[in-house]
C-alpha cells in the first residue's frame, strides 16, 4: 500500500483526485494484508503518464496506466462509466468523468464499489461497509444491470461466496438465476479463471452450492459435473484439484472438460492422476512411473496417508538418467543396432532396480544383461 499511497500523493499535489478502489479496500477492511492496489484518479491518462517516469499502457483505451514505482506496479484508471454492453462482456465504450461516485458505480458488488483515501479513511457511498459486517455479496444497484453489462459478474458472485464465506443476497440470487443463460456469452479462457480460484478459495463447498443452485451448471459447458457432491472435497488451495475431483468422482475422462482449454501441463497431470486413481495395488514401480503431484493429488482424493515425496527420495533410482548403463551400453554389449527391443529391456533393468532385485553399478548390469540377453534370444 505504501507505494500506491506515494503515487496518490504525486496525483493529488499536481491538483488531482485519487483514491485507492476495489479489492484492496475491501481487504484492507476485513484485516488482511491487499494484494495488487488499484488506484483511481480524476488525472486521464495522459496526465498521469506525464507526473510518472516509467509506466506502461495495459489499458489506455479503457483510461488504465500502470505506474512503475520502487519496483511495484501500481494500475491508475482514469474515473469512467461504462457505455452500454451489446456482448454482455465489456463496455462499448467508455467516458471519462470527474465524479469517484459515478466510477465506483459502474462497479460489480458494494464490497467491491469502497474507496481510500491516503489517511486510509474510506468513502462509502453504496453500503459496502455495512455489507462486509454482514458477510453479504450484493450487487451495486440493479443487479440485473451489473449482470447484463459483465455476465461473468454472475460467476464472481459464486466465488466470493466461497472465498469470503459470505452469502450472496437474495436479490442478487434471484437475479443471477434469471440471467444464467447469459454466462455462454462469457470466453472459457474467463470461465476457467473464475472456476479456478473457486477450486482454490477455502469454502469451495459453498461456492459449488451456490453454482448449482443460481442455474449457472446448465448453461456453463459440461455443467452438469459441477453438481456432484463436494462434501469430501477438501481445498489444498491448488485449482487442479477441483477439476481432477469433478472428474474422479464421477468416473469421467479429461475429455469431458478440455473446452475449457487447459495447458498441457495441467492436462497431463489431471489425466496421469485419474489413471493412478483407478490402481488398487501401488508400490516402488507406481512411485517411480509418476511424479509427486500426480501421487499427491490421487492419493488426496482416495484418502491414501502417504508422503509421496519420501517414498520416491526412498527408491533406488529417480529416473531412467540415474542408470548407471545406458542405451547405448545395451547396444555394445549385445552386439544389436537399437531398435524396439532396446526399450524393453531398459524397462526391465529399470523394474529390476526400482525393486531392489538389482544394485544400480554399472558391472553388476552387464553381468545381469549378458546373461538374460542371451538366454532370451
Amino acid at each position: 500500500m505504501k507505494t500506491a499511497i506515494k503515487v496518490i500523493e504525486t496525483l493529488k499535489e499536481a491538483g488531482f483526485q485519487a483514491y485507492m478502489v476495489g479489492g484492496a479496500v475491501r481487504d484492507f477492511q476485513l484485516g488482511k494484508i491487499p494484494q495488487d492496489v488499484d488506484v483511481a484518479s480524476s488525472a486521464s491518462p495522459h496526465q498521469v503518464k506525464a507526473l510518472f517516469k516509467r509506466t506502461v499502457d495495459t489499458g489506455i483505451e479503457h483510461g488504465t496506466v500502470l505506474v512503475l514505482l520502487d519496483g511495484e506496479g501500481i494500475e491508475v484508471t482514469t474515473f469512467r462509466t461504462d457505455g452500454s454492453y451489446s456482448d454482455n462482456r465489456r463496455p462499448d465504450s467508455v467516458e471519462f468523468v470527474q465524479s469517484l461516485e459515478e466510477d465506483l458505480m459502474r462497479r460489480d458488488f458494494t464490497i467491491n464499489a469502497m474507496a481510500m483515501t491516503e489517511q486510509l479513511d474510506i468513502i462509502d457511498p453504496f453500503g459496502g461497509k455495512d455489507d462486509l459486517k454482514k458477510q453479504i455479496i450484493r450487487a451495486v444497484g440493479d443487479p440485473d444491470q451489473r449482470f447484463q453489462e459483465d455476465a461473468l459478474r454472475m460467476l464472481r458472485a459464486v466465488r466470493f461466496s466461497g472465498q469470503l464465506d459470505f452469502v450472496i443476497e437474495e436479490n442478487t440470487v434471484h437475479s443471477i438465476q434469471r440471467h444464467a443463460p447469459l454466462i455462454r456469452t462469457i470466453a472459457v479462457e474467463r470461465l476457467k479463471a473464475e472456476l479456478d480460484k473457486i477450486f482454490a478459495n477455502p469454502n469451495t463447498q459453498k461456492s459449488m452450492a451456490y453454482l448449482k443452485t443460481s442455474n449457472l451448471t446448465a448453461f456453463l459447458p459440461a455443467g452438469f459435473l459441477f453438481e456432484t457432491d463436494w462434501t469430501l472435497y477438501h481445498p489444498t488451495g491448488k485449482s487442479v484439484y477441483g477439476w481432477f475431483y469433478l472428474l474422479h468422482k464421477q468416473n469421467q475422462p479429461f475429455s469431458e472438460v478440455r473446452d475449457y482449454r487447459f495447458s498441457n501441463e495441467e492436462k497431463r497431470l489431471i489425466e496421469k492422476s485419474l489413471e493412478l486413481a483407478k490402481l488398487e495395488f501401488w508400490d516402488q514401480w507406481t512411485f517411480y512411473q509418476y511424479s509427486i503431484d500426480q501421487l499427491e493429488m490421487a492419493s488426496h482424493a482416495r484418502s491414501k496417508m502417504l508422503d509421496p515425496a519420501a517414498a520416491k527420495k526412498r527408491l533406488p533410482i529417480q529416473s531412467k538418467s540415474d542408470l548407471a548403463a545406458s542405451g547405448l551400453d545395451l547396444m555394445r554389449w549385445s552386439g544389436d543396432r537399437s531398435g524396439p527391443w532396446l526399450k524393453t529391456w531398459l524397462e526391465k533393468l529399470e523394474k529390476k532396480i526400482v525393486y531392489g532385485e538389482l544394485e544400480n553399478d554399472k558391472e553388476l548390469i552387464k553381468d545381469w544383461f549378458l546373461h538374460e540377453y542371451h538366454r532370451h534370444t
